[in-house]
C-alpha cells in the first residue's frame, strides 16, 4: 500500500487552495464581490459559486444544507463570527485598486502600508464580515 507522502495526485495549475466562506445572504455577498470588490463571478449557484480576481478564486456557499448534518450545523453556528483570518491576495497594481475600492466604499478594515517584510498592502472586508488583505511586493 502506497503512503499518501508518496502518492501523486494530478496537480490543478493555480488551484492549490481554494477558501470557501459561508454566508447567509450569497446573492448580496456575490454582488458585493462584483460591484464593490471588482472581482469576476464565475459560477453564479445559489447552492455554490465562485468569484475570481487574478489568480485568486474564493468559492461561496450558503449556510449549510449540503453536507452532513453534523457539518451543516457547524456551518450555521459559525456564519456571522468574527475572526482575525484574513483571505491574502496578490494585486499587482495595489495603489490603483486601493484607491478603486476606496472610491466604491469598500470597508478599510487597515490601509494601505508598507510592511518590513518587503511588501505594501491592505485589508478590507466583504459583504459577509470576512477579511481579504491584497498585497504586493515593494
Amino acid at each position: 500500500m502506497a503512503s499518501l507522502r508518496s502518492a501523486k495526485l494530478p496537480a490543478v495549475p493555480g488551484w492549490g487552495v481554494i477558501p470557501t466562506i459561508r454566508v447567509r445572504d450569497v446573492r448580496a455577498v456575490l454582488d458585493h464581490y462584483r460591484d464593490v470588490l471588482s472581482f469576476t463571478i464565475e459560477r453564479d449557484h445559489p447552492e455554490n459559486s465562485t468569484v475570481t480576481r487574478g489568480e485568486a478564486r474564493i468559492m461561496v456557499e450558503p449556510a449549510g444544507s449540503l453536507y452532513s448534518d453534523e457539518y451543516n450545523t457547524a456551518i450555521r453556528d459559525r456564519i456571522g463570527a468574527k475572526a482575525p483570518n484574513a483571505l491574502y491576495i496578490e494585486e499587482g497594481d495595489i495603489d490603483a485598486y486601493y484607491d478603486r475600492l476606496r472610491t466604491a466604499g469598500a470597508r478599510i478594515v487597515d490601509p494601505l502600508a508598507p510592511r518590513p517584510w518587503g511588501q505594501r498592502e491592505f485589508t478590507v472586508e466583504d459583504g459577509a464580515g470576512n477579511w481579504l488583505t491584497f498585497w504586493s511586493k515593494t
